[in-house]
């Protein structure tokens, strides 16, 4: 949730900056401002399900091979 959040603000504070450098008519007319700004809203998203893939993958394979050890090694920051 927390590289979501980072980009939704870097995206904002990117708007606001193009808004002030562009004025509204440059902003609308150019078509890369909206694609930074999606592309900053996506990477913050795509970090943030990565994150919460590789916290549990480690548990989940440790689970699949039937090692106690490697179980609770890996196990204790992922939620299940």
């Amino acid at each position: 949730m927390v590289p979501t959040l980072i980009g939704l603000v870097a995206a904002m504070i990117f708007s606001i900056v193009t808004y002030m450098i562009y004025g509204l008519e440059g902003v609308m007319l150019r078509n890369w401002i909206d694609q930074v700004f999606w592309a900053m809203v996506l990477s913050g998203m795509a970090i943030g399900a990565a994150n919460a893939i590789w916290r549990c993958l480690p548990c989940q394979l440790s689970k699949l091979a039937h090692s106690n050890k490697l179980s609770e090694m890996f196990c204790n920051g992922c939620r299940q």
